[in-house]
């Protein structure tokens, strides 16, 4: 295929030459002509979860219409420096497990080490690999031009799997609106029976590999969690049958393509509620938000973190000068920060005073900080939120409904952007909510171990997909990871497009012939202005007569 038909150059396609020929052009209509084709896409999620299985999936639907699509494998990143000899991983540090559990254990040690060198470091092979790939369709195609000015088609890259936060920063701040992260979910009895099956593993192996998996504490550890925070999308795999998966991808795909008639869920709707109220929050720790959906799914209150007032409610800012939120007080401090403190500083003098019977100190200064880390750590102090002035978003959203009345949430619904703390948690099962969604974990909270005849970790797949559920005599209240389109994307997965023409009739967009509904350039804001400059300056220099045509009377 001959280059010169297929790609036109970024300087020939908005350039003067083309100016002169036509002073009726549109630029605005040349330079969006210029919309990338390409799509990419990451996958992150726990072990055990079955990444592997969506990833297959989302291929086999991205193919079905018309996408080139290759997929990139960290994983193999990772082996292939450990076989160069790039980072040396010690064989016999894993010698005590089980030959698939020591292979898991070795690569995550490799991602580590390879993220010593920079925290986004796997990221930047994958954007490598992405490179070198459009290099060699740009030379199957015969194209010889300025790569930059080269329009590729239809391509998908997918990247098979994210494990850090840095990694998602990094291809998003590349790839801007190309770039979209799916997170894969599954309940952890799940995912340990997986693992069970898969590895043939002692389950004390399972353990340390499912937590070393979710987060470790190093900064270039893998740290899942926060990762999977900045998804796009949430797929869950617990149903079990890829006919699930492929409903969901092709929704997803759908989405991305501007599919006319694919409307919210009632969980993404009531997601999207509270994340809006969450952005109320001044908090200096975080900002959190709340809904909650009556037994019918109707929104009937929406809280967020933040202090409250004696008025009632919390304050905001219409509350202007007496607005006494921490940000705006003149100690300008996070009150629950500086009481953690004060402990801490409590602690260190205990241990400065601790003395033997013979009045002899029994930590020397130089070891008391160390002592004081060790005690400080041990004791969870700062892991505690109980100085906090802030209501938590959960509990806003409750307290408001017994503000202000309503009908009864009993059979009810939250939905809270961070899984709730063991305090909140308690209030939530107390209020008769049924079930409760949320997107961030938080490790600090202990409400299953502390409810735990109350609450059950489950998959809307369980509901939905008509699973075989445990009896429940007591209707336990439901925790479930969120699943769809998360609030970031709310906007632009679901506005308007063009659903009719001018008689009336609908508009059938479909992905096969659809360009992508988040559309993103192949050029940055400096080339368009450049553009754009050189072609004012082309007018200004061969300008045409301007004149007022005469109306008729």
């Amino acid at each position: 295929m001959n280059s010169a038909a297929t790609n036109s150059s970024r300087a020939q396609a908005p350039g003067k030459a083309n100016d002169n020929q036509s002073s009726n052009t549109d630029l605005r209509k040349i330079l969006e002509g210029r919309h990338s084709k390409e799509l990419v896409l990451a996958f992150a999620g726990p072990i055990g979860c079955g990444t592997g299985l969506v990833v297959s999936e989302a291929r086999a639907t991205l193919e079905g219409i018309g996408y080139e699509v290759h997929v990139i494998k960290l994983s193999n990143i990772i082996e292939a420096h450990i076989a160069k000899g790039t980072i040396q991983v010690d064989p016999t540090i894993y010698a005590k497990k089980s030959r698939l559990v020591a292979k898991t254990m070795r690569l995550q040690d490799g991602g580590n080490l390879l993220r010593t060198l920079s925290t986004s470091r796997l990221a930047e092979f994958a954007i490598e690999e992405l490179y070198l790939r459009r290099r060699e369709q740009m030379k199957a195609q015969d194209y010889t031009g300025d790569p930059r000015d080269y329009v590729p088609p239809r391509t998908a890259y997918l990247i098979d799997q994210i494990k850090h936060p840095d990694e998602v920063l990094m291809l998003r701040t590349v790839y801007r609106k190309l770039f979209h992260l799916v997170g894969v979910i599954s309940v952890a009895e799940r995912r340990r029976s997986r693992l069970q099956s898969d590895l043939r593993a002692d389950p004390s192996e399972l353990s340390d590999l499912m937590e070393r998996d979710r987060k470790q504490e190093s900064d270039n550890g893998q740290q899942l969690d926060k990762a999977l925070k900045l998804a796009d999308f949430f797929v869950s795999t617990d149903a079990g049958t890829t006919l699930s998966l492929q409903r969901k991808l092709r929704r997803f795909i759908g989405l991305l393509h501007g599919e006319n008639g694919i409307t919210p869920t009632s969980q993404e709707y009531g997601m999207y509620a509270a994340y809006s109220a969450g952005l109320k929050s001044a908090c200096l720790s975080r900002q959190v938000g709340a809904a909650v959906t009556d037994s019918n799914g109707k929104v009937v209150s929406t809280g967020c973190n933040d202090v409250p007032k004696a008025s009632g409610g919390l304050y905001t800012s219409e509350d202007g000068p007496h607005d006494r939120r921490c940000v705006h007080r003149e100690e300008q401090v996070c009150f629950n920060d500086r009481e953690k403190r004060s402990h801490k500083s409590d602690i260190r003098q205990s241990l400065r005073d601790l003395k033997d019977s013979s009045g002899n100190k029994l930590i020397p200064d130089e070891e008391l900080e160390n002592a004081l880390t060790a005690v400080y750590r041990a004791s969870h102090i700062d892991d505690l939120t109980e100085f906090s002035r802030a209501v938590h978003a959960e509990m806003d959203a409750l307290i408001a409904l017994a503000r202000l009345g309503t009908n009864g949430i009993a059979g009810g619904s939250l939905y809270t952007t961070t899984f709730p703390c063991h305090s909140c948690a308690r209030h939530i099962v107390a209020a008769g909510i049924r079930k409760v969604y949320y997107i961030e974990p938080y490790e600090k909270s202990l409400a299953k171990k502390l409810h735990d005849d109350a609450i059950t970790f489950e998959s809307e797949d369980d509901d939905s997909e008509g699973l075989k559920r445990k009896e429940d005599p007591l209707h336990s209240v439901k925790f479930i990871h969120f699943e769809g389109v998360t609030p970031r994307q709310y906007l632009n997965f679901f506005h308007m497009t063009r659903r009719k023409d001018g008689s009336g009739d609908v508009i059938k967009i479909m992905p096969r012939e659809a360009p992508k509904s988040v559309s993103e350039y192949l050029d940055n804001y400096f080339d368009f202005e450049t553009k754009v400059v050189e072609r004012l300056n082309a007018g200004i220099r061969n300008p045409a007569p301007l004149a007022v045509v005469p109306q008729p009377d």
